[in-house]
C-alpha cells in the first residue's frame, strides 16, 4: 500500500467511524468531543515531538501542521472515544477508575499501531525497544487518553476547556514520571524475546478480563466494534505487507486481536433437540 493510498484509507475510516458513532450519540455532542480531542491531541503530539526529540514522523506524509501530520490528531480521538465505549460496555462500574481503564485500553491499542507503523516507516523512534518501539512510546497516548477521559467524565460546562489542558498535561507528567522513575534506567534497547513474551501474557490477561465480563452479559456493541475492526483491517494490511514473515509480530498481533474479537463476538445459546431451554453452552 502506497503512502497516498494509506492516507486515503485513513480518511475513509475516520468518516465511517464518525457516521457510526453519530447514530448513538448525535452529531453535535460527538463533533464537539471529537474536535476538542483533536486539538488537544495535536497540542500533545506537537509538544512531545518538539520538546523531547525522541521520535519523528516520516516526510512521506502529505500534510503537516507543525511537526505532526494532520491525519494523526484526526485519528486518535476516535481511538479514545471508542475506548471509552469499550470501557462503558465491559466495565460499567469502573467509576472513578474509568479514565485509567480507558488509558489502558488505548495503550493496548497503541501497542499494535506503534509496532506496525514503525515497521511500515510511518514514523521512527530515537532508540529501539519492543519491536522497534521504546516502552515509553507505547504508553504516551494511553496517558493522554486517561487525562482526556477524566475531563470528559466531568459534569460541568467547562469540561472541554479542562480537556485541552488535562490531556496534554497528563501525557507530559506521566511520560516524565515514567521516564525518570523507571524507563530511563531500565527496559531500554532491543528487548528481544522478553518483550514478546510480555505482550503475549498481557494478551492472555486481557482475554481473561474480557471473558469474565462477558460472563456477566456484557458485550461491546457492533456500532463500536465495527469501526474498530475496520481500522484494525487497515493495519492488518500493513502487517501483511511489512511484517508477516516475522513470528514476533504474529504473536503481538494475536495478543491484541484475540481479546478485541472476544469483546464483541456474537454467540448464540443452543437448544436441546427436544426444544428445552438453553443448557448454558455457547456456540
Amino acid at each position: 500500500m502506497s503512502q497516498s493510498a494509506f492516507e486515503a484509507a485513513c480518511v475513509v475510516v475516520i468518516a465511517v467511524t464518525l457516521v457510526m458513532m453519530s447514530r448513538s450519540r448525535g452529531w453535535k455532542p460527538l463533533l464537539v468531543d471529537y474536535l476538542v480531542l483533536a486539538a488537544a491531541g495535536w497540542a500533545g503530539e506537537q509538544s512531545c515531538v518538539q520538546w523531547y526529540r525522541f521520535y519523528r514522523y516520516s516526510d512521506a506524509w502529505s500534510l503537516f501542521v507543525g511537526h505532526v501530520p494532520l491525519l494523526v490528531p484526526l485519528i486518535w480521538p476516535l481511538v479514545i472515544l471508542s475506548a471509552r465505549e469499550v470501557t462503558a460496555s465491559l466495565w460499567p462500574h469502573a467509576g472513578r477508575l474509568s479514565p485509567i481503564v480507558v488509558g489502558a485500553v488505548v495503550a493496548f491499542d497503541a501497542s499494535l499501531v506503534e509496532v506496525l507503523a514503525v515497521r511500515a516507516g510511518l514514523w521512527s523512534w530515537a532508540e529501539p525497544g519492543h519491536l522497534g518501539v521504546p516502552i515509553i512510546g507505547i504508553l504516551g497516548w494511553g496517558y493522554f487518553a486517561a487525562g482526556a477521559s477524566f475531563a470528559l467524565d466531568l459534569r460541568t460546562a467547562w469540561k472541554h476547556a479542562v480537556l485541552v489542558v488535562s490531556g496534554p498535561a497528563a501525557a507530559h507528567l506521566l511520560i516524565l514520571a515514567s521516564w525518570w522513575g523507571l524507563l530511563r534506567w531500565t527496559l531500554r534497547g532491543d528487548l528481544g524475546p522478553a518483550s514478546v513474551a510480555g505482550i503475549a501474557v498481557l494478551g492472555v490477561a486481557a482475554t481473561v478480563a474480557v471473558t469474565l465480563s462477558r460472563r456477566r452479559g456484557r458485550i461491546v456493541a457492533m456500532r463500536t466494534a465495527a469501526p474498530r475492526t475496520s481500522a484494525a483491517l487497515l493495519f492488518l494490511i500493513l502487517f501483511l505487507r511489512h511484517g508477516a514473515s516475522d513470528p514476533r509480530l504474529w504473536i503481538h498481533v494475536l495478543a491484541i486481536s484475540v481479546p478485541q474479537m472476544a469483546s464483541s463476538l456474537r454467540l448464540r445459546r443452543c437448544r436441546a433437540p427436544d426444544g428445552s431451554p438453553p443448557d448454558g453452552r455457547l456456540w
